[in-house]
């Protein structure tokens, strides 16, 4: 049974560059397992193998297993932020519709989280237990949360909810949830489960264009 973890989780950067490259083929080999198998099917034996390393070397870098995912998960974070938000206010038209938006937001965040499903379901597990871990999951979705109520509030006029900040915070809220619980369960979860990717990420769209406007889209 796992417990609550605090600070002591935290990685201790390098300073060296030798040291730097050891960090990171740790990171690559743990992230890599993560992938193929899953965080607790992952042994730290297994991460020192495949990145060539020590454990000694390893231990002195991360000291535990969690210590390690939550390198893994800040890693991530950096890596990827910035390629979301560069797909959510990237190229689109000029003259772009609330549908548009809608159908371009969620297609963004559905590819970017279903892309990963055994990576984000340790992510999504171990922030129950790792505050360390939640707190940087929750730094990365406000920030992700506030970027799409901009590009929905661009539309304000189109959204007939009597609170459209509320509606666009609800219509983000929800895709998340479906999708954590696609993530974290699979083809087993509930309310996504039985759909493919592709029919998921339309009916997504459908719901929030309904939920929004009171209407369905009109590519529907």
């Amino acid at each position: 049974m796992r417990t609550m973890e605090g600070p002591e989780t935290t990685h201790r950067p390098p300073r060296q560059r030798r040291s730097r490259e050891s960090m990171e083929r740790i990171l690559d080999a743990a992230e890599q397992l993560i992938r193929e198998r899953g965080f607790d099917a992952m042994t730290i034996s297994e991460v020192v193998e495949r990145s060539n390393s020590s454990v000694g070397s390893l231990y002195a870098r991360f000291p535990n297993k969690l210590g390690l995912l939550r390198g893994v998960h800040q890693r991530y974070l950096n890596r990827v932020q910035d390629e979301v938000f560069a797909a959510l206010t990237g190229e689109h038209p000029e003259a772009e519709t609330l549908e548009e938006a809608v159908s371009r937001i969620v297609q963004v965040i559905s590819s970017h989280l279903l892309s990963e499903p055994e990576l984000f379901r340790a992510f999504i597990l171990e922030a129950v237990f790792d505050p360390g871990v939640r707190a940087q999951g929750e730094r990365t979705n406000a920030a992700r949360r506030n970027k799409v109520m901009e590009i929905l509030l661009k539309h304000r006029s189109e959204i007939r909810h009597p609170d459209p900040e509320s509606a666009a915070r609800w219509f983000y809220s929800f895709c998340m949830a479906i999708l954590r619980e696609r993530i974290t369960f699979g083809e087993a979860a509930e309310l996504s489960g039985g759909f493919t990717d592709e029919v998921l990420i339309a009916e997504l769209t459908r719901t929030g264009m309904a939920y929004l406007t009171g209407r369905l889209p009109d590519s529907f």
